[in-house]
Formats: C-alpha cells, structure tokens, sequence
C-alpha cells in the first residue's frame, strides 16, 4: 500500500496526524492510495496537522495512525498477517484496545505476548528496541513501528534478535523468552595489536580451534604444552595430530562425567544460564537497568568466585548504586573502612570519598571504595543458594552449618561493574570484560544464552573436569587455559594479533564437540559436567595428597596399565564419588533458615533495598521510618513494575 507515502514517514521522525488540515501534497497522497485498497464508502478527510510525537505517546499516536487509516476508507480488521509468536494480527489489533499499549511497551523494546483472548501483555524479556525490526508485524505497520523503533534514543542500530519460543514447564522451561542473537553480544576474543586484521566491535570474533591455529608459532608452542600433561596419551609428532588427541581426551572425558550424572540432576543442572538469564530479566525490571548491563556486572565480578556469591555481589552493587545514591557517607561506614582500608595506600582515596555521597563522586576507585564500604557497614555477610532455574533457596551454609559469607573481589572489579551501570553500551562493556575468554564467554552466556556461535565458559572447574582432575585456580593446566603459566616455568604463548590466549580455544573445541554428540548446547555441556566436577573434587578433596593421588592414577594409565575407562572409573571412586548438588533436593540445604532469610524473600538481597524515611538513612538491617519508596539516583522516580 502507498498510503505509507503519506504517514509512515513522518511516523519514523516521531510525527503524527494531529487536527488541523492535511497539507495538499499529502492530501494527494492519500487520495491516491486509496484506489488501492478495497473500496469503502468515501468518508470526508480529517483535519490534520504534523506534530512531534513524545517518546511516551507512541500509544497515542498508533490510535492517530489507525485514525487517519479508517478515514482513508481501510477496514482495520480486514488488512492482516500471521505473524509467530502473536497469531493472527490485524491492523485494528495494532491500533485499537489493549493491543495499543502492546505496541506502546514493544517501542520500549518489550516482546508480546499472547493470551487466550488474544494479544494481551508483554514479556519481561526487554531485549534491544532494535529487535522490533526482525519481527513482522504486519505491512506498512511494520515499517511504522520499525522506523520509529530506529529512532527510540538509546536504541542500539539493528542485528536484532531472533525470538525463541518461551519453553513449557513440562519442558523445563525457565519462566522467560529467550534470545538467539543479541545486539549486545561481543567478541570473545580482543586483538588489541596495531597489527590486528578483525576488529572485535564490528565482527563476531569468537575462540576456538581455527582462531587458535592462526598464529602457527603459539598453536605449536602451547600444543606442547598439553601434550606433558600427565593424563594425555599421544604417540604423534603432528601438532595438530597431538591436538586432535589432546581435544578427542578431554571431549570423551566430558562425556564420561556427563553419563554418570542421573538424568533428573541433568536436566536441571544445563539450565544454570537459563536461570542466569532469568536472574538479568527479574533484576532488569526491579532495578529498571539494560540486560546487557546486568549480565555485564555479573560477568565483571565472577573472577574466582563461585556463582552463588557472584549472584550476591552483582545484586549487592546494583540495588547500591540505584537505591542509595544521595545516601552520605556516615560514622557507621568510617568504622568499616578503619578496618577493611587500614593500608595507607587507601588513604588518597579515602581522603577523596569520606563525608560523601556517591552522587557526589566521579573515579571508578573512588565509588567502588564507597559501596564496599557501604555494603559492609550495612548489609549481612550471608547470601543465598541459587538454583538452576534462577531462584534462590535458603542462606547458604558452611559443612560445620555456619553462614556463608560472601567475600569481595578487587576494587578493580568493582569499578568496572559500576561503570557498565553507567555506560552500558556495547564498546564499554567489552572494554570493561578485559581480554579474558572466559570473563567474556560468561557474559554471552548469560547474555544470549542460546547464540548459536556456541559460546562456552572455560573456567577452573571446566579444565578439571575436561583432564578429570581435582585442580584449582593456581594449578598449572588452568593457568595455561587463562594464559599465563606457573612462575618459573614456560608458560603459553598468547596473540595480541588474534586475540588468543593460551590453550581456551583447545577446550571450547573439545566442549562443542562433547555437545554435539550429546545433542545439547555447548554451554549445556559446560554446566552438566561443571556441576558435576564439582561434586566430585569438592574443596575440601582438593589436598596436595588428593591431588597426587589422582595423578598416580593418570601416570599408570600413560605407563599401559589401566584403560582409559578403568583409569576414569578409578578416579571416580578415589574420589567417592559425584556428590549431590548444593541445590537439589528442593534447592535447600537442609539447614535451619536464619531469621529474614526465609525463601518467601526469594531474589530479594537481605539488607538492601532499604526504604528511605523522612531521614534517608539506612539503618544496619532495619529500614528508615517514613515512606516506603526506595531512594533511586538522581531523583528519579520509580519506573513502572520496579520495586
């Protein structure tokens, strides 16, 4: 239809119909397109102007358009498409009703739902504006609100998203839509030499085998390196022979662990990005903040942390950040920092944050300072178990039945998480991830858990479980993953060129393969056999005597003595077997709830999110007298749907 001639372009500069006349040339334009459509009974024109259309008026100004249609002689409910997702869409369906505030909350980048009654609300999923324009509406309304999707401020540019079905509960489905692609998803490797070919903004530079071999010298050099590990079996003299062989052990080592997970365990345990997801989409709607920002905090503070307490932090420097923003630092916090910043080299910056708010602040350093010292001051130590599903069970406790307590990572950590609150555009998050393929493969997880690149999270417990051996941080196999080696020693080669470091791209090679042959996603591999190795080699297993145990039994299967099969078995019961997950069984512990940690508060971080009274102070775990609404950054109001 032509009538887009007439309206669609003004739709796409935020203008609309308004009361006065229609200019002549536009006046044409419709007469013109009306010969095109099925006849109707002439209806005089309306009068109509062409006025700016505010951001929050989209609703009205798609019941204008339908308007400005029906006076054109088109029947609304006559002109229509089957569209995925939605069904059958008319454009009376688009401008008419309930379907009006549909199309108002999908310029804001919520995704449609529908209910028996027909279009009925939208999803929490709140993926970039921009994914409007994958998604068919129906003729020239979908151009309409394409257009004016484009020129949403703060809309990223399309690559939108294609949607994915929301699962059943009889599916295991995680409660929310899912995304295949996002705008937001970033390389997993950062060439950062002036020599560098790809530019990891503008493509999808992703690890892996062939991005490993593409510096031949590194690929030999750290190929070598995998080949002395005690439990790798290679006659070869071929660098990518022995590689082959190194990738073909660790996938049947994978797949070996992921046999003896019971089903029921399986099923769950491959939904821990799905439930990561789940915990970005709730916290995105409570706290009113970008997907890629939330996954992006999350993904900053997981260093050495396990993803319980990484859960806890994340939250713990939103719900700061957003709730306590005009709160001044006070007497409480300076007995905090004279314990936790004794170290003179904190003084300049304590000397710069002390009496303040973190309004008034303006370095990384110095606002990462204040909300540590602030959730110290305030906030209980204990977090909660988070299930696969993103839930969150009871408190956490210790194997002598004590709280667990949460522990911070570096300032350093800290500020980036702030920083991608603050600009949470897609350069500044890679910037603020850092070179590490792990750090930014657990951000596309999280992010866009169902990618099809296949992006998988490498970290300490995916190399144990790939080698089948009670290793930590420090261990020399996954220094060498991370690239970097124990001191002393040789360690990897990496590439400033490629992006590539040390040996991540061999194990993301043998995980997509374990995945494929299994029929599951690559990062579903990761997580069942994650799980399940850390049942295996607990931390309290992890003993230099455990250790040499297990590698005495790796040495006799080098030596000829036991099959591969009869060495895994051996490690298995070394260890006394996979133990059951923190998780299972309800997602409890067992344990007593302490007070305040009952799971009716599921997702709610206790001790934060204080209430500001008339006096806007919290109190250490007591709220402040006074109105009930929380205290959010500059002023601002709460946004619909947010606590």
């Amino acid at each position: 239809m032509q009538i887009e001639d007439a309206y669609l372009n003004r739709l796409s500069n935020f203008q609309f119909p308004g009361e006065t006349a229609i200019p002549e040339a536009q006046d044409a334009a419709m007469q013109a397109t009306v010969g095109t459509l099925p006849a109707q009974e002439p209806k005089q024109q309306p009068e109509a102007s062409i006025g700016p259309i505010p951001r929050n008026m989209f609703q009205q100004a798609i019941g204008k358009f339908g308007e400005a249609l029906t006076a054109a002689g088109v029947q609304l409910d006559k002109v229509g498409i089957d569209i995925p997702v939605l069904g059958r869409v008319t454009l009376k369906d688009l401008t008419v009703g309930e379907a009006g505030k549909v199309i108002e909350d999908m310029s804001y980048g919520f995704m449609p739902t529908r209910g028996a009654g027909g279009i009925g609300g939208t999803a929490g999923l709140k993926p970039e504006a921009a994914e409007l324009l994958n998604l068919p509406i129906v003729g020239t309304a979908a151009k309409a609100a394409g257009t004016v999707a484009r020129a949403i401020p703060g809309a990223l540019p399309a690559a939108a998203a294609a949607i994915a079905a929301q699962p059943t509960e009889a599916e295991g489905g995680v409660g929310s839509l899912a995304r295949k692609i996002g705008a937001n998803v970033v390389s997993t490797r950062l060439p950062t030499a002036v020599k560098a070919t790809e530019n990891p903004l503008t493509q999808n530079l992703v690890i892996g085998l062939d991005a490993a071999k593409a510096d031949p010298a590194a690929f030999t050099h750290n190929v070598n390196l995998v080949k002395a590990y005690p439990n790798i079996k290679t006659q070869a003299t071929d660098t990518n022979q022995v590689a082959e062989d190194f990738i073909t052990e660790v996938k049947d080592n994978l797949l070996y662990l992921y046999d003896q997970v019971p089903d029921a365990t399986r099923q769950r345990s491959k939904l821990w990005y799905d439930g990561a997801r789940n915990i970005v989409d709730r916290w995105g709607r409570e706290y009113n903040q970008p997907d890629q920002a939330l996954s992006g905090v999350l993904a900053v503070l997981s260093p050495q942390k396990d993803w319980f307490m990484n859960v806890s932090l994340g939250q713990r420097v939103i719900d700061i950040t957003q709730n306590q923003w005009a709160f001044r630092w006070d007497s409480d916090m300076d007995q905090i920092a004279a314990q936790i910043w004794a170290d003179p080299k904190y003084k300049p910056v304590l000397d710069l944050v002390r009496g303040k708010s973190l309004a008034e602040l303006e370095g990384p350093a110095e606002r990462a300072l204040w909300v540590r010292t602030f959730d110290q001051a305030f906030n209980p130590r204990s977090h909660q178990i988070v299930t696969p599903e993103g839930d969150f069970a009871d408190v956490r406790k210790t194997q002598a039945g004590k709280e667990f307590k949460v522990a911070w990572g570096s300032l350093n950590e800290i500020g980036k998480a702030i920083s991608i609150l603050e600009d949470p555009s897609k350069a500044n998050i890679s910037t603020m991830l850092g070179g590490q393929h792990k750090v930014r493969n657990f951000y596309n997880n999280i992010y866009a858990p169902t990618d099809p690149a296949g992006h998988v999270t490498i970290d300490t417990h995916a190399v144990a479980a790939g080698l089948l051996r009670p290793l930590s941080g420090n261990s020399r196999e996954v220094l060498h993953n991370f690239g970097s080696g124990v001191k002393g020693e040789m360690g990897p080669k990496n590439s400033s060129i490629t992006g590539v470091q040390g040996t991540y791209g061999l194990y993301a090679e043998a995980y997509r393969r374990a995945a494929a042959e299994r029929g599951v996603l690559p990062r579903e591999m990761q997580s069942i056999t994650w799980e399940a190795v850390r049942g295996l080699f607990p931390d309290t297993f992890k003993t230099p005597a455990n250790a040499r145990r297990i590698d005495d039994i790796w040495v006799r299967y080098g030596n000829g003595e036991l099959s591969i099969n009869e060495a895994r078995d051996e490690v298995i019961k070394a260890a006394g077997g996979i133990r059951a997950p923190e998780w299972e069984g309800s997602g409890l512990r067992g344990a007593a709830t302490p007070e305040g940690g009952t799971p009716g508060n599921a997702g709610e971080l206790p001790g934060v999110g204080v209430p500001g009274g008339s006096a806007g102070r919290p109190g250490r775990n007591e709220p402040a007298a006074g109105s009930t609404s929380r205290v959010t950054r500059g002023g601002r109001a709460p946004q619909p749907g947010a606590q």
